[in-house]
């Protein structure tokens, strides 16, 4: 049998034994951690590689405006007309996405100092107020939704949010920015789709695409 001095003296190995195990399985699982640490971040890392790559890069000479737009909607060549119009982008739904049909247009106007000067009244409130004046010709039935103000990568903008009725009849939903590259050069933005459709598409895709949007000023 065992003496009670030999019982005694394996106790505080026992203890020892324990705070050995302990140590390696903490270590092991604070190595366990930073790998999967180290592992999630590569995995983001080529999540956002992937991501960029699936967002052409738009850019306009005239103008320096750049913008991303997803590879899943399709972008339509301009042509003369479109030239003459100073519209510089214009893109619709996919094939996929034939059903929720979409347009996103954007045009620019220059030489807006001269009109500030001669008028002595800011540019931005100048275009805004022909806007308004000329929307309900241009567009039947037209009901204002909002008005506002604010940046966008720091430039001055100005947005109109309304509805209207199309030539067959359907309520079409529209998001109209003017865009300020400074005072003489504007951006007109134009982003319009069924209302029923409108707010889905504004949060898959208008919303990146505006928050994109920049001028590589020299």
């Amino acid at each position: 049998m065992e003496s009670d001095e030999m019982k005694q003296s394996a106790k505080p190995h026992s203890r020892g034994g324990a705070r050995i195990i302990g140590r390696v399985l903490h270590n092991r699982i604070v190595q366990t951690v930073l790998a999967l640490l180290v592992i999630g971040g590569v995995v983001a890392a080529f999540l956002l590689i992937y991501q960029q790559a699936r967002t052409p890069i738009f850019y306009n000479d005239a103008t320096l405006l750049t913008l991303r737009y997803p590879d899943t909607i399709t972008r339509v060549a301009t042509n003369e007309d479109d030239a003459r119009a100073k519209i510089i982008f214009r893109a619709t739904e996919s094939e996929k996405e034939a059903g929720t049909p979409f347009l996103i247009t954007i045009r620019y106007e220059e030489g807006l100092r001269k009109v500030s000067s001669m008028l002595r009244y800011d540019i931005l409130d100048i275009l805004k107020d022909n806007a308004d004046k000329l929307f309900p010709s241009q567009y039947p039935k037209l009901e204002k939704i909002d008005d506002t103000k604010y940046r966008i990568d720091d430039k001055r903008a100005a947005q109109t949010t309304f509805t209207y009725l199309s030539p067959l009849g359907e309520k079409i939903k529209q998001r109209f920015i003017i865009l300020m590259r400074d005072e003489d050069m504007a951006a007109y933005i134009t982003l319009q789709a069924k209302e029923k459709d409108f707010e889905g598409l504004h949060k898959k895709y208008f919303t990146n695409i505006i928050s994109s949007v920049k001028f590589r000023l020299k």
